[in-house]
């Protein structure tokens, strides 16, 4: 899919914009986008770029061929686990103690328990995790895929019983002292220097959380990210756009850090769309 995104031609007087991130970017519903600032900027196309699990280090190695299309702008979307080193393998697999483990916790106090059905589900909650399940893609996203599981919208309850904790290893807080060769923080530094380089725009928001992930995160952690962007600002000259409480309560949330894909959450997507009119009209 990348070779096709990046052999394409546009036409002349066709201006791009790209969103990058990872799959909290991706849930953004590009197609709304595009509609939008197309009918204020004819010229202007606007392309998610989001990678499920995208991070710097990941990005970086695309950059070249972003900076070949010659975008006009990219808006860039992060949080606390885009400058982490997480280190955790992949399953290739489901694993069968994982699904033994969400077996007991989630059906133990259930009245009537159907072993087939709950076996079944598990092993089809496993596989979105990965890239195995069935994808369905949009025009304007080319490299993400939507899985069911992140389309729903789920309740309070269910919310309060996530955990954020294996997603960012938050019993590690994001170290302080963190040098600009490190590894996320200096690719990070490095896509915008390229971008800047070749005279593209480059804005970035942090992507947002519900209440209850806000909650679990240690103040040192939220301290530490506060100064990681703010060095990357000033080291920059880069607009911030802070995104992290915008919607902390609003019933648009499949987990506790990824906004629905679902007609009822296009809020998150009309927030990006003033975001870049904003940058556009400057």
């Amino acid at each position: 899919r990348e070779q096709q995104f990046f052999s394409k031609d546009f036409r002349d007087g066709e201006k791009l914009i790209f969103i990058f991130g990872s799959s909290h970017v991706g849930q953004l519903n590009s197609t709304l986008i595009n509609e939008k600032i197309s009918q204020e900027f004819s010229e202007f196309l606007v392309f998610n770029l989001s990678y499920d699990g995208d991070t710097p280090s990941e990005r970086i190695q695309s950059i070249d061929e972003i900076i070949r299309l010659n975008p006009k702008l990219v808006i860039y979307g992060v949080s606390y686990r885009d400058f982490q080193d997480i280190t955790i393998e992949k399953q290739p697999l489901p694993d069968p103690k994982q699904l033994f483990s969400d077996f007991l916790t989630n059906n133990l106090n259930d009245k009537k328990i159907n072993p087939k059905l709950i076996t079944l589900e598990n092993i089809r909650k496993s596989f979105s995790i990965g890239k195995v399940s069935v994808k369905s893609e949009l025009n304007h996203t080319p490299f993400y895929n939507y899985f069911p599981n992140l389309m729903k919208i789920s309740d309070d309850d269910e919310l309060k019983k996530q955990k954020l904790d294996d997603i960012y290893h938050l019993q590690n807080p994001i170290n302080v002292n963190v040098n600009t060769d490190e590894k996320q923080i200096g690719n990070f530094n490095l896509i915008i220097k390229k971008l800047q380089e070749n005279n593209i725009d480059v804005i970035i928001f942090t992507t947002p959380l519900h209440q209850h992930a806000i909650e679990q995160i240690p103040l040192e952690t939220k301290a530490n990210f506060l100064k990681i962007l703010d060095k990357i600002k000033n080291a920059n000259e880069i607009k911030i756009y802070d995104l992290s409480h915008k919607f902390v309560n609003n019933e648009i949330w499949s987990n506790i850090d990824h906004i629905a894909f679902n007609h009822k959450s296009k809020i998150y997507s009309e927030e990006i769309v003033k975001i870049i009119l904003d940058e556009i009209k400057k």
